[in-house]
């Protein structure tokens, strides 16, 4: 599963530093021994802006904030995600909240944010959070579709902007657990569920 390159080395130092996070962490890797490591990370009740280790922009939301929910509000996932998700839900994993990450194009809108972003992450509001990630990629049959048409006709197509739609970046969900409900800046166990590439 590619994604944020902040996934620290297991074992985290942040998690030593917190005995009670780190029980947290074997019981639950005892119980469920597919899950992935976690990551230790504060949780946030508002979207926070981010830049990982290799320089990578990051929008990380609690779910009910993602950036690329619908009107109607409900979050776009891909068939094969949804599914796993569903079998996911199915181990009865104590979850206690979700969150989504999307990552930012660096050349995109957060390029103003890079600076403060390099010393520290950034809350930002909603609106903002949507600014940045953009609006939702075509289904991934309009991008076969658009390939094969820009190859027919040698790239006539590019006006249509076929490189933003066959790159389209990464979402990530992740389940979150913590010894209490958590809190906005408590410590968490982020657990990397499901990603994809749009």
């Amino acid at each position: 599963m590619r994604g944020l390159d902040l996934l620290t080395p297991s074992p985290s130092p942040k998690l030593q530093a917190d005995p009670e996070l780190a029980e947290l962490s074997v019981q639950i890797n005892q119980m469920w021994p597919s899950l992935p490591e976690p990551l230790p990370l504060a949780w946030t009740e508002t979207p926070l802006v981010s830049i990982d280790r290799s320089g990578i922009p990051w929008i990380i939301a609690p779910a009910e904030h993602d950036p690329l929910r619908t009107a109607g509000g409900r979050t776009v996932i891909p068939h094969k995600q949804r599914a796993q998700l569903k079998r996911i839900a199915k181990l009865g994993i104590p979850f206690q909240r979700l969150a989504i990450a999307h990552e930012l194009d660096p050349e995109g809108p957060v390029r103003q944010l890079l600076p403060a972003l390099r010393t520290q992450p950034q809350p930002c509001t909603n609106e903002l959070a949507r600014a940045l990630v953009g609006e939702v990629p075509a289904h991934p049959g309009v991008t076969r579709a658009v390939t094969v048409l820009d190859a027919a006709v040698n790239g006539a197509t590019s006006a249509v902007g076929i490189n933003a739609v066959i790159s389209a970046l990464d979402p990530i969900i992740f389940g979150v657990i913590a010894p209490t409900p958590p809190r906005h800046g408590q410590l968490c166990l982020w657990y990397p569920l499901v990603a994809w590439r749009w």
